[in-house]
């Protein structure tokens, strides 16, 4: 054997050394290794990564290295739980890397299959899949989850990041009750009865940016407190259909105190047909923003230039719905800039439906096609809302002059000093309360007769908040 042949082997057998010894400084399997400052995991043989994932991170979070890579093509796991992690847990694209949770492997009282308690991790550049996770059918999970401290529930903030992933359930047909991307308290921090207390409430933020997320039940839940912050930006997809779509909830946001900015995303709504008692419950509505008596005392919701699509599977869907019950708190909200596109099947919901709120701002949005009302005021009754008076809302220089609804703004026989615009392509209003309604094409009467919304969003909104409360508990989907 020649020198250089020596050298080779030589060369050879030091870089399969020096792998093999940082994979046991690390003290994982012989798939987990540092590279630089980067901890790079490649798929295991033997079909399961969840291990070697688990071990990577750890190890990352031990060593203080903020790059967990993942190198193959393809993963499979269970479920990953890692406290205070700082870092990318990331992929090579969402074409080149795929995660998948595999069937019956997850223990759902835990919460999510990626699941990160504290820290400020970010999950970026993968494809990650999940139909029916749990142990136990019939329990809930998020894919991704971004949790407080479970074992000292004092313990409270937590930064999430998930950008450039593709999240894909399995469906209405799935007999688990699934989460795309989820921010909360630990599930191990509410009480056996009654509202999570305040003082263990999330704290921090979120962030997903340029996602796509369908087949589902929510798409994304946001629950934090003390004015966390929490955006959901430019979520779209080239060609057909929305970057968020066929999920029950594309965006949930309940009891939270926390400045929402949802911005420039395609959202699909009322694109699903749930059946059983989730009939005309899930699949309706786009999102949500449910507070209940164990809300903080104040809330800021921005949704603008937003793309909204009426899928028209029901015949009573909601672009947006929000709502109070058992409290009274200031929710600050503002929709701007955003396009409705109504669909002719949905006769009795509305693009913009909300309850007990005052002093809100509706502006320079376009509103297109049919709903039964494209705007609602109204004041929940007393048995599910707070019944009180809606007053201080300005609706301004938005366009109707796509709108074929029968009604373009309806407002309750308990709102006040609510000023309709001028120069909106004189709307169809329908106004039973007090307000300094500028322009209106003509008496709504004319056109509702005695048909109203059949079932109206304080229903819809109390069967929502009444199912997403439960959040940390099974969910058995009905009527399978």
């Amino acid at each position: 054997m020649n020198r250089i042949s020596v050298l080779c082997v030589l060369i050879g057998f030091l870089a399969v050394f020096s792998r093999a010894s940082l994979a046991q400084d690390l003290d994982c399997n012989s798939q987990v290794s540092l590279d630089g400052g980067v901890v790079e995991v490649s798929a295991s043989s033997s079909g399961d990564d969840t291990e070697n994932i688990q071990c990577a991170l750890k190890a990352a979070v031990d060593g203080g290295y903020r790059e967990v890579y993942l190198t193959s093509k393809s993963y499979s796991i269970s479920g990953v739980e890692i406290a205070n992690f700082q870092g990318d847990f990331r992929g090579r694209s969402i074409a080149t890397t795929e995660v998948v949770v595999e069937n019956g492997s997850l223990d759902c009282d835990k919460g999510a299959a990626l699941r990160f308690n504290r820290g400020s991790p970010k999950v970026t550049r993968m494809t990650l899949t999940m139909d029916e996770p749990c142990i136990n059918a019939g329990g809930s999970a998020s894919v991704i989850g971004f949790y407080t401290n479970p074992s000292k529930c004092s313990q409270r903030v937590v930064t999430g990041v998930v950008e450039r992933v593709f999240i894909e359930g399995g469906g209405v047909s799935t007999e688990d009750f699934t989460t795309g991307v989820t921010i909360d308290a630990a599930p191990e921090c509410f009480p056996d009865e009654g509202s999570l207390p305040g003082s263990s409430q999330a704290l921090g933020g979120l962030r997903v940016n340029r996602c796509e997320i369908r087949d589902l039940d929510i798409g994304i839940l946001a629950s934090v407190s003390d004015g966390g912050q929490v955006d959901i930006t430019s979520n779209s997809k080239s060609g057909a259909g929305a970057a968020l779509e066929r999920l029950g909830i594309p965006i949930a946001i309940v009891d939270a105190n926390q400045n929402t900015n949802i911005f420039r995303n395609e959202i699909a709504y009322n694109d699903l047909d749930y059946s059983g008692e989730l009939a005309g419950l899930w699949g309706t509505t786009a999102i949500s923003v449910l507070s209940s008596s164990a809300s903080p005392s104040a809330n800021k919701t921005s949704i603008s230039k937003n793309t909204f699509r009426d899928g028209g599977v029901n015949g009573e869907g909601y672009g947006f719905i929000s709502g109070k019950s058992g409290k009274n708190l200031t929710h600050e909200i503002v929709l701007s800039g955003n396009t409705f596109n109504g669909n002719d099947d949905n006769t009795g919901g509305a693009g913009v439906a909300v309850l007990d709120t005052s002093k809100g701002l509706i502006s320079g949005n376009s509103f297109k096609g049919n709903a039964s009302t494209w705007i609602s005021l109204e004041s929940g009754p007393p048995a599910t809302g707070l019944d009180s008076i809606v007053a201080g809302w300005a609706i301004v220089s938005n366009s109707f002059s796509a709108s074929t609804a029968t009604t373009d703004i309806t407002l309750g026989s308990k709102t006040e000093d609510n000023v309709i615009g001028r120069s909106q392509n004189s709307p169809v209003v329908d106004d039973s309360g007090s307000n300094d309604v500028l322009e209106s094409s003509a008496s709504a009467s004319k056109f509702l007769g005695a048909a109203s919304i059949s079932v109206g969003p304080e229903v819809l909104f109390e069967r929502q908040l009444t199912a997403i409360k439960s959040r940390d508990l099974s969910q058995r989907k009905l009527g399978r």
